[in-house]
Protein backbone atom coordinates (compact mmCIF):
# COMPACT_ATOMS: atom_id res chain seq x y z
CA UNK A 1 0.00 0.00 0.00
CA UNK A 2 2.19 2.75 -1.24
CA UNK A 3 -0.49 5.53 -1.34
CA UNK A 4 -2.07 6.81 2.75
CA UNK A 5 -3.79 9.55 1.58
CA UNK A 6 -7.38 9.56 3.89
CA UNK A 7 -10.44 8.82 0.98
CA UNK A 8 -13.96 9.02 1.18
CA UNK A 9 -16.08 7.10 -1.22
CA UNK A 10 -18.26 9.68 -4.27
CA UNK A 11 -21.17 8.21 -2.29
CA UNK A 12 -20.46 9.06 0.83
CA UNK A 13 -19.48 12.69 -0.37
CA UNK A 14 -22.31 14.03 -2.39
CA UNK A 15 -25.01 12.04 0.53
CA UNK A 16 -23.11 14.17 3.24
CA UNK A 17 -21.87 17.14 1.79
CA UNK A 18 -18.59 16.63 2.91
CA UNK A 19 -14.94 15.64 0.52
CA UNK A 20 -11.49 15.78 0.99
CA UNK A 21 -9.88 19.17 0.08
CA UNK A 22 -6.15 18.39 0.98
CA UNK A 23 -4.04 16.51 2.88
CA UNK A 24 -0.48 16.34 4.20
CA UNK A 25 0.24 13.49 6.07
CA UNK A 26 -1.49 13.76 9.56
CA UNK A 27 -2.91 16.83 8.49
CA UNK A 28 -5.95 17.02 6.74
CA UNK A 29 -8.75 19.43 5.27
CA UNK A 30 -12.40 18.61 4.40
CA UNK A 31 -14.70 20.82 2.21
CA UNK A 32 -18.45 20.74 3.79
CA UNK A 33 -21.65 22.37 2.59
CA UNK A 34 -23.01 22.75 6.23
CA UNK A 35 -19.71 23.88 8.80
CA UNK A 36 -23.26 23.80 11.30
CA UNK A 37 -23.05 19.91 11.31
CA UNK A 38 -21.11 18.80 14.48
CA UNK A 39 -22.24 15.36 14.22
CA UNK A 40 -21.03 14.70 10.61
CA UNK A 41 -17.32 16.58 11.31
CA UNK A 42 -17.38 14.35 14.93
CA UNK A 43 -18.25 11.14 12.53
CA UNK A 44 -15.11 12.38 9.99
CA UNK A 45 -13.03 13.15 12.77
CA UNK A 46 -13.18 9.57 14.39
CA UNK A 47 -12.85 8.09 11.49
CA UNK A 48 -9.39 10.16 10.29
CA UNK A 49 -7.84 8.99 14.07
CA UNK A 50 -9.33 5.25 13.03
CA UNK A 51 -6.87 5.27 10.18
CA UNK A 52 -4.17 7.06 11.16
CA UNK A 53 -3.93 4.26 13.52
CA UNK A 54 -4.06 1.88 10.92
CA UNK A 55 -1.49 3.77 9.20
CA UNK A 56 0.77 4.46 12.23
CA UNK A 57 1.14 0.48 12.92
CA UNK A 58 2.28 0.53 9.31
CA UNK A 59 6.01 -0.44 9.18
CA UNK A 60 6.71 1.59 6.09
CA UNK A 61 5.20 4.82 7.70
CA UNK A 62 6.05 7.94 6.50
CA UNK A 63 7.27 10.58 8.78
CA UNK A 64 4.44 13.50 8.32
CA UNK A 65 1.99 10.56 9.56
CA UNK A 66 4.22 10.62 12.89
CA UNK A 67 3.15 14.78 13.46
CA UNK A 68 0.49 15.32 15.52
CA UNK A 69 -3.24 14.98 13.76
CA UNK A 70 -4.95 18.47 12.70
CA UNK A 71 -8.38 18.23 11.25
CA UNK A 72 -9.63 21.77 9.40
CA UNK A 73 -12.93 22.43 7.45
CA UNK A 74 -13.53 25.30 4.97
CA UNK A 75 -17.28 25.88 4.27
CA UNK A 76 -17.71 25.51 -0.07
CA UNK A 77 -21.13 25.17 -2.49
CA UNK A 78 -22.59 22.20 -3.94
CA UNK A 79 -19.73 22.74 -7.43
CA UNK A 80 -17.09 23.08 -5.68
CA UNK A 81 -17.79 19.39 -3.74
CA UNK A 82 -18.70 18.08 -6.79
CA UNK A 83 -15.20 19.04 -8.95
CA UNK A 84 -13.16 17.76 -5.38
CA UNK A 85 -15.12 14.28 -5.69
CA UNK A 86 -15.12 14.11 -9.18
CA UNK A 87 -11.37 14.52 -9.05
CA UNK A 88 -11.57 11.61 -7.00
CA UNK A 89 -13.09 9.56 -9.20
CA UNK A 90 -11.62 9.90 -12.19
CA UNK A 91 -8.58 9.45 -10.36
CA UNK A 92 -9.71 5.99 -8.81
CA UNK A 93 -12.06 4.65 -11.21
CA UNK A 94 -14.40 2.13 -9.42
CA UNK A 95 -11.99 1.27 -6.82
CA UNK A 96 -13.50 0.71 -3.42
CA UNK A 97 -11.94 2.60 -0.65
CA UNK A 98 -11.15 0.94 2.55
CA UNK A 99 -10.97 3.94 4.66
CA UNK A 100 -14.49 4.81 3.86
CA UNK A 101 -15.31 1.23 4.93
CA UNK A 102 -13.84 2.19 8.08
CA UNK A 103 -15.97 5.36 8.92
CA UNK A 104 -18.67 2.51 8.40
CA UNK A 105 -21.00 5.05 6.72
CA UNK A 106 -19.25 4.78 2.98
CA UNK A 107 -21.42 3.46 0.33
CA UNK A 108 -19.70 2.53 -2.83
CA UNK A 109 -21.13 5.21 -5.85
CA UNK A 110 -22.83 2.81 -8.60
CA UNK A 111 -21.47 3.62 -12.23
CA UNK A 112 -24.44 5.69 -13.67
CA UNK A 113 -24.64 7.92 -10.74
CA UNK A 114 -20.53 8.77 -10.56
CA UNK A 115 -20.66 9.10 -14.84
CA UNK A 116 -23.73 11.66 -13.84
CA UNK A 117 -21.22 13.79 -11.88
CA UNK A 118 -18.05 13.45 -14.36
CA UNK A 119 -20.26 14.43 -17.14
CA UNK A 120 -22.01 17.24 -15.38
CA UNK A 121 -18.22 18.24 -14.09
CA UNK A 122 -16.67 18.15 -17.21
CA UNK A 123 -18.88 20.56 -19.38
CA UNK A 124 -19.32 23.03 -16.30
CA UNK A 125 -15.43 23.26 -16.37
CA UNK A 126 -15.42 23.40 -20.43
CA UNK A 127 -17.92 26.21 -20.27
CA UNK A 128 -15.97 27.73 -17.71
CA UNK A 129 -12.89 28.04 -19.76
CA UNK A 130 -14.88 28.96 -23.10
CA UNK A 131 -13.89 25.26 -24.76
CA UNK A 132 -15.72 24.56 -27.90
CA UNK A 133 -15.15 20.80 -28.08
CA UNK A 134 -14.75 18.21 -25.25
CA UNK A 135 -12.74 15.06 -26.83
CA UNK A 136 -12.46 11.94 -24.98
CA UNK A 137 -10.28 9.59 -26.33
CA UNK A 138 -7.71 7.50 -25.06
CA UNK A 139 -8.94 7.32 -21.40
CA UNK A 140 -8.16 11.44 -21.36
CA UNK A 141 -10.67 14.00 -21.57
CA UNK A 142 -9.28 17.38 -23.73
CA UNK A 143 -10.92 20.57 -23.87
CA UNK A 144 -10.52 22.67 -26.96
CA UNK A 145 -9.89 26.28 -26.08
CA UNK A 146 -8.92 29.38 -28.87
CA UNK A 147 -8.64 26.52 -31.12
CA UNK A 148 -5.73 23.88 -28.93
CA UNK A 149 -6.49 21.00 -27.14
CA UNK A 150 -5.31 21.00 -23.85
CA UNK A 151 -5.70 18.41 -21.33
CA UNK A 152 -8.17 18.13 -18.97
CA UNK A 153 -8.56 14.74 -16.86
CA UNK A 154 -7.33 10.94 -16.95
CA UNK A 155 -10.00 8.75 -16.50
CA UNK A 156 -9.47 5.12 -15.66
CA UNK A 157 -10.87 2.54 -18.25
CA UNK A 158 -13.88 1.75 -16.06
CA UNK A 159 -14.42 5.65 -15.75
CA UNK A 160 -14.17 6.40 -19.59
CA UNK A 161 -15.75 3.40 -20.57
CA UNK A 162 -18.76 4.49 -18.32
CA UNK A 163 -18.43 8.37 -19.28
CA UNK A 164 -18.63 7.70 -23.11
CA UNK A 165 -21.82 5.16 -22.48
CA UNK A 166 -23.72 8.14 -20.65
CA UNK A 167 -22.96 10.74 -23.25
CA UNK A 168 -24.23 7.87 -26.02
CA UNK A 169 -27.46 7.60 -23.84
CA UNK A 170 -28.08 11.03 -23.38
CA UNK A 171 -27.48 11.55 -27.46
CA UNK A 172 -29.76 8.79 -28.46
CA UNK A 173 -27.48 6.48 -29.37
CA UNK A 174 -26.73 2.72 -29.54
CA UNK A 175 -24.62 2.38 -26.55
CA UNK A 176 -23.61 -1.20 -27.02
CA UNK A 177 -21.98 -0.17 -30.57
CA UNK A 178 -18.62 0.87 -30.94
CA UNK A 179 -17.51 -0.13 -33.83
CA UNK A 180 -19.87 1.98 -36.76
CA UNK A 181 -19.61 5.91 -36.33
CA UNK A 182 -22.50 7.60 -34.68
CA UNK A 183 -24.01 11.06 -34.06
CA UNK A 184 -25.99 12.48 -31.93
CA UNK A 185 -27.21 15.68 -29.33
CA UNK A 186 -29.33 16.22 -26.32
CA UNK A 187 -29.45 19.32 -24.34
CA UNK A 188 -27.67 19.00 -20.99
CA UNK A 189 -29.08 21.67 -17.89
CA UNK A 190 -32.46 22.72 -16.88
CA UNK A 191 -31.56 26.40 -15.13
CA UNK A 192 -28.47 27.17 -17.70
CA UNK A 193 -28.65 24.44 -20.87
CA UNK A 194 -25.72 23.75 -22.88
CA UNK A 195 -26.48 22.21 -26.95
CA UNK A 196 -23.96 19.48 -26.93
CA UNK A 197 -23.71 17.86 -30.67
CA UNK A 198 -21.67 14.51 -29.98
CA UNK A 199 -19.48 12.30 -32.62
CA UNK A 200 -18.29 8.74 -32.14
CA UNK A 201 -15.90 6.51 -34.31
CA UNK A 202 -14.57 3.51 -33.45
CA UNK A 203 -10.67 3.32 -33.83
CA UNK A 204 -7.97 0.69 -33.63
CA UNK A 205 -6.86 -0.36 -30.17
CA UNK A 206 -3.28 -0.98 -29.16
CA UNK A 207 -3.99 -4.67 -30.02
CA UNK A 208 -4.74 -4.00 -33.19
CA UNK A 209 -8.38 -4.11 -33.45
CA UNK A 210 -11.42 -1.41 -33.72
CA UNK A 211 -12.21 -1.99 -29.93
CA UNK A 212 -11.71 1.65 -28.49
CA UNK A 213 -13.60 4.68 -29.09
CA UNK A 214 -13.28 8.28 -29.80
CA UNK A 215 -15.61 10.69 -28.72
CA UNK A 216 -16.16 14.50 -29.65
CA UNK A 217 -18.62 16.62 -27.92
CA UNK A 218 -19.48 20.13 -29.50
CA UNK A 219 -20.58 22.86 -26.98
CA UNK A 220 -22.98 25.01 -27.81
CA UNK A 221 -23.85 27.64 -25.40
CA UNK A 222 -27.07 28.40 -25.59
CA UNK A 223 -26.32 31.66 -23.80
CA UNK A 224 -23.11 32.78 -25.05
CA UNK A 225 -23.78 35.62 -27.65
CA UNK A 226 -20.97 36.22 -30.13
CA UNK A 227 -18.54 39.00 -29.53
CA UNK A 228 -18.85 42.24 -31.12
CA UNK A 229 -16.86 43.84 -34.16
CA UNK A 230 -14.44 46.17 -32.38
CA UNK A 231 -13.48 43.12 -29.89
CA UNK A 232 -11.97 40.87 -31.88
CA UNK A 233 -8.54 42.03 -32.09
CA UNK A 234 -8.84 43.93 -35.67
CA UNK A 235 -7.11 47.08 -35.88
CA UNK A 236 -8.56 50.21 -36.28
CA UNK A 237 -8.10 50.11 -40.40
CA UNK A 238 -9.27 46.68 -40.98
CA UNK A 239 -12.07 47.55 -38.86
CA UNK A 240 -13.17 50.46 -41.26
CA UNK A 241 -12.78 48.04 -44.21
CA UNK A 242 -14.89 45.68 -42.47
CA UNK A 243 -17.12 47.91 -41.84
CA UNK A 244 -17.77 48.94 -45.39
CA UNK A 245 -17.74 45.17 -46.38
CA UNK A 246 -20.58 44.94 -44.35
CA UNK A 247 -22.33 47.77 -45.62
CA UNK A 248 -22.91 45.96 -49.16
CA UNK A 249 -26.39 45.11 -50.15
CA UNK A 250 -25.44 42.37 -52.12
CA UNK A 251 -21.98 40.16 -52.94
CA UNK A 252 -19.76 37.51 -51.06
CA UNK A 253 -17.64 38.11 -48.09
CA UNK A 254 -15.28 34.95 -47.27
CA UNK A 255 -13.72 34.41 -43.89
CA UNK A 256 -11.61 31.69 -44.33
CA UNK A 257 -8.05 30.07 -42.62
CA UNK A 258 -7.75 26.95 -40.14
CA UNK A 259 -9.50 25.00 -38.22
CA UNK A 260 -9.51 26.62 -34.80
CA UNK A 261 -9.37 29.97 -36.88
CA UNK A 262 -12.49 31.96 -35.19
CA UNK A 263 -14.33 31.98 -38.46
CA UNK A 264 -17.47 31.00 -37.11
CA UNK A 265 -17.11 33.85 -34.29
CA UNK A 266 -16.02 36.76 -36.95
CA UNK A 267 -18.92 35.44 -38.89
CA UNK A 268 -20.88 35.62 -35.86
CA UNK A 269 -19.75 39.56 -35.09
CA UNK A 270 -20.79 40.47 -39.06
CA UNK A 271 -24.02 38.89 -38.64
CA UNK A 272 -24.93 40.67 -35.00
CA UNK A 273 -23.31 44.01 -36.83
CA UNK A 274 -25.49 43.92 -39.82
CA UNK A 275 -28.91 43.59 -37.51
CA UNK A 276 -27.68 46.45 -34.88
CA UNK A 277 -27.11 48.94 -37.95
CA UNK A 278 -30.78 47.79 -39.62
CA UNK A 279 -32.53 47.45 -36.33
CA UNK A 280 -34.40 45.09 -37.41
CA UNK A 281 -35.55 46.09 -41.03
CA UNK A 282 -33.61 43.34 -43.16
CA UNK A 283 -34.60 39.39 -43.17
CA UNK A 284 -31.07 37.62 -41.71
CA UNK A 285 -30.75 33.72 -42.18
CA UNK A 286 -27.73 31.44 -41.33
CA UNK A 287 -27.23 27.40 -41.70
CA UNK A 288 -25.19 26.46 -39.67
CA UNK A 289 -23.72 22.73 -38.70
CA UNK A 290 -24.60 23.53 -35.88
CA UNK A 291 -25.18 27.28 -35.12
CA UNK A 292 -21.71 28.22 -33.01
CA UNK A 293 -23.59 31.30 -31.08
CA UNK A 294 -27.59 32.16 -30.30
CA UNK A 295 -27.54 35.83 -32.53
CA UNK A 296 -30.89 38.01 -31.58
CA UNK A 297 -32.38 39.27 -34.58
CA UNK A 298 -31.27 35.78 -36.71
CA UNK A 299 -32.86 33.49 -38.23
CA UNK A 300 -30.64 30.40 -37.32
CA UNK A 301 -31.27 27.24 -39.44
CA UNK A 302 -29.71 23.88 -38.09
CA UNK A 303 -28.28 21.63 -40.86
CA UNK A 304 -29.30 18.11 -39.43
CA UNK A 305 -28.85 14.84 -42.13
CA UNK A 306 -30.72 12.69 -39.31
CA UNK A 307 -34.47 15.05 -39.77
CA UNK A 308 -33.57 14.44 -44.01
CA UNK A 309 -32.74 18.86 -43.21
CA UNK A 310 -29.91 18.27 -45.33
CA UNK A 311 -28.34 21.34 -46.64
CA UNK A 312 -29.88 20.88 -50.30
CA UNK A 313 -33.10 20.12 -49.65
CA UNK A 314 -32.88 23.23 -46.91
CA UNK A 315 -31.46 25.42 -49.62
CA UNK A 316 -34.64 25.24 -51.91
CA UNK A 317 -36.68 26.67 -49.21
CA UNK A 318 -34.49 29.32 -47.77
CA UNK A 319 -34.66 31.35 -50.97
CA UNK A 320 -38.87 31.46 -49.95
CA UNK A 321 -37.88 33.23 -46.81
CA UNK A 322 -37.20 36.44 -49.06
CA UNK A 323 -33.94 37.16 -46.84
CA UNK A 324 -31.36 40.33 -47.15
CA UNK A 325 -28.32 38.64 -46.21
CA UNK A 326 -27.60 35.02 -46.04
CA UNK A 327 -24.47 32.92 -44.19
CA UNK A 328 -23.63 29.66 -44.67
CA UNK A 329 -21.48 27.99 -42.03
CA UNK A 330 -19.27 26.64 -44.81
CA UNK A 331 -18.35 25.91 -48.22
CA UNK A 332 -17.44 22.38 -48.43
CA UNK A 333 -18.74 21.42 -51.81
CA UNK A 334 -20.34 22.42 -55.02
CA UNK A 335 -23.85 22.27 -53.92
CA UNK A 336 -22.85 25.12 -51.31
CA UNK A 337 -20.15 27.02 -53.18
CA UNK A 338 -22.52 27.52 -56.56
CA UNK A 339 -25.78 28.52 -54.32
CA UNK A 340 -23.23 31.30 -52.20
CA UNK A 341 -22.91 32.70 -55.14
CA UNK A 342 -25.94 32.46 -56.96
CA UNK A 343 -27.56 34.31 -54.24
CA UNK A 344 -24.90 36.97 -54.38
CA UNK A 345 -25.71 37.66 -57.58
CA UNK A 346 -29.57 37.59 -57.30
CA UNK A 347 -29.55 40.66 -54.69
CA UNK A 348 -28.16 39.17 -51.40
CA UNK A 349 -25.75 39.86 -49.22
CA UNK A 350 -23.95 36.62 -48.63
CA UNK A 351 -20.94 35.84 -45.55
CA UNK A 352 -19.63 32.27 -45.78
CA UNK A 353 -16.32 30.29 -44.22
CA UNK A 354 -13.80 28.71 -46.41
CA UNK A 355 -10.89 26.53 -45.28
CA UNK A 356 -7.81 28.05 -47.56
CA UNK A 357 -5.30 30.21 -46.08
CA UNK A 358 -5.06 33.72 -48.52
CA UNK A 359 -7.51 35.49 -50.77
CA UNK A 360 -5.85 34.23 -53.79
CA UNK A 361 -6.59 30.29 -51.90
CA UNK A 362 -10.68 31.63 -51.97
CA UNK A 363 -10.77 32.02 -55.67
CA UNK A 364 -8.95 28.73 -56.85
CA UNK A 365 -11.21 27.05 -54.24
CA UNK A 366 -14.28 28.06 -55.28
CA UNK A 367 -12.97 27.28 -59.29
CA UNK A 368 -12.40 24.30 -58.15
CA UNK A 369 -15.58 23.31 -56.98
CA UNK A 370 -17.39 24.23 -60.17
CA UNK A 371 -18.25 28.59 -59.95
CA UNK A 372 -16.30 30.13 -62.87
CA UNK A 373 -13.79 32.81 -62.52
CA UNK A 374 -15.75 35.37 -63.92
CA UNK A 375 -18.97 35.05 -61.96
CA UNK A 376 -16.42 34.92 -58.28
CA UNK A 377 -14.95 38.11 -59.49
CA UNK A 378 -18.58 40.02 -59.62
CA UNK A 379 -19.25 39.32 -56.67
CA UNK A 380 -16.07 38.83 -54.19
CA UNK A 381 -16.36 41.95 -52.19
CA UNK A 382 -13.94 41.28 -49.51
CA UNK A 383 -11.93 38.31 -47.58
CA UNK A 384 -11.14 37.83 -44.22
CA UNK A 385 -8.15 35.70 -43.70
CA UNK A 386 -7.67 34.78 -39.73
CA UNK A 387 -5.83 32.80 -37.41
CA UNK A 388 -5.08 32.30 -33.74
CA UNK A 389 -1.71 33.28 -32.46
CA UNK A 390 -0.74 31.54 -29.40
CA UNK A 391 2.32 32.94 -27.21
CA UNK A 392 2.99 32.11 -23.48
CA UNK A 393 -0.53 32.19 -22.66
CA UNK A 394 -1.61 35.00 -24.92
CA UNK A 395 -3.93 34.23 -27.53
CA UNK A 396 -4.43 37.36 -30.56
CA UNK A 397 -6.11 37.19 -33.50
CA UNK A 398 -3.38 37.53 -36.81
CA UNK A 399 -5.80 38.99 -39.89
CA UNK A 400 -5.72 39.80 -43.25
CA UNK A 401 -8.53 41.66 -44.36
CA UNK A 402 -8.27 41.34 -48.31
CA UNK A 403 -10.52 43.99 -51.14
CA UNK A 404 -10.17 43.11 -54.52
CA UNK A 405 -8.58 45.73 -57.05
CA UNK A 406 -9.89 46.75 -60.29
CA UNK A 407 -7.29 45.08 -61.95
CA UNK A 408 -8.64 41.31 -61.04
CA UNK A 409 -11.45 41.43 -63.19
CA UNK A 410 -8.61 41.02 -65.95
CA UNK A 411 -7.36 37.99 -64.75
CA UNK A 412 -10.55 35.86 -65.81
CA UNK A 413 -9.07 35.01 -69.20
CA UNK A 414 -5.46 34.58 -67.57
CA UNK A 415 -3.90 31.64 -65.79
CA UNK A 416 -1.97 33.14 -62.92
CA UNK A 417 0.32 31.73 -59.73
CA UNK A 418 -1.49 32.41 -56.32
CA UNK A 419 1.31 34.78 -55.88
CA UNK A 420 0.08 36.82 -58.53
CA UNK A 421 -3.44 36.30 -57.78
CA UNK A 422 -2.70 37.66 -54.06
CA UNK A 423 -1.29 41.05 -56.01
CA UNK A 424 -4.60 41.59 -57.24
CA UNK A 425 -5.86 42.46 -53.52
CA UNK A 426 -5.56 45.54 -51.38
CA UNK A 427 -4.03 44.26 -47.84
CA UNK A 428 -4.59 45.32 -44.59
CA UNK A 429 -2.69 43.47 -41.72
CA UNK A 430 -2.39 43.59 -38.08
CA UNK A 431 0.93 42.20 -38.06
CA UNK A 432 2.74 45.35 -36.78
CA UNK A 433 0.26 45.18 -33.47
CA UNK A 434 0.93 41.77 -33.25
CA UNK A 435 4.53 41.98 -32.80
CA UNK A 436 4.59 44.73 -30.69
CA UNK A 437 2.58 42.67 -28.73
CA UNK A 438 4.66 40.00 -28.33
CA UNK A 439 7.42 42.37 -27.74
CA UNK A 440 5.36 43.67 -24.66
CA UNK A 441 4.66 39.79 -23.55
CA UNK A 442 8.36 39.15 -23.45
CA UNK A 443 9.36 42.51 -21.33
CA UNK A 444 6.61 40.71 -18.86
CA UNK A 445 8.35 39.77 -15.52
CA UNK A 446 7.18 36.83 -15.12
CA UNK A 447 8.28 35.49 -18.84
CA UNK A 448 11.45 37.67 -19.29
CA UNK A 449 14.33 36.26 -18.35
CA UNK A 450 17.88 36.86 -18.75
CA UNK A 451 20.49 35.17 -20.45
CA UNK A 452 23.77 34.80 -18.79
CA UNK A 453 26.24 35.10 -22.08
CA UNK A 454 29.74 32.42 -20.22
CA UNK A 455 32.52 34.66 -20.40
CA UNK A 456 35.80 32.90 -21.25
CA UNK A 457 37.98 32.25 -18.71
CA UNK A 458 41.27 34.46 -20.16
CA UNK A 459 38.58 37.66 -20.89
CA UNK A 460 37.67 37.37 -17.06
CA UNK A 461 40.90 37.56 -15.48
CA UNK A 462 41.99 40.60 -18.17
CA UNK A 463 39.37 41.87 -16.70
CA UNK A 464 39.82 41.91 -13.45
CA UNK A 465 43.36 42.54 -14.05
CA UNK A 466 42.24 45.84 -15.39
CA UNK A 467 40.07 46.50 -12.55
CA UNK A 468 43.02 46.10 -10.17
CA UNK A 469 44.87 49.00 -11.93
CA UNK A 470 42.25 51.67 -12.05
CA UNK A 471 41.87 50.65 -8.56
Amino acid sequence: MNNYEFKLTPGYCLYNGIAVMSQSGSSICFIIENPENAALKERVKKAFDNYLSYVLKRPDCPDEFKLAPSVQFVEGDRVQLKKFVSRFYSELGREEVETADRASEATALTAPAAAVLLLDTLIMEARSKNATDIHIENNIVKFRVYGQLEVAEKLSVETCSELIQRIKFLAGMNVLERRRSQDGHFVYGNENPVFLRVSSVGVVGKNGEEAEESVVLRLLDTKRLPLLLEGLGFNQEQYIKIKNMNQNKNGLIVICGPTGAGKSTTAAALLLDIEKEHNGSVKILSLEDPPEYIIPGVTQIQIDEKINNSFANTLVHVFRQDPDVLMIGEIRDETSAVVAVRAAITGHLVIATLHTSSAAGVLLRLENLGVSRSLIVSVLKGVIVQELNHFKGHVNLMADVCVPCEKLAGTIDKQLSEQELEACFEHQTNYAELFHKTIEILKEPDTAKRVEVPVHPVIRRRKKKSQKKVG
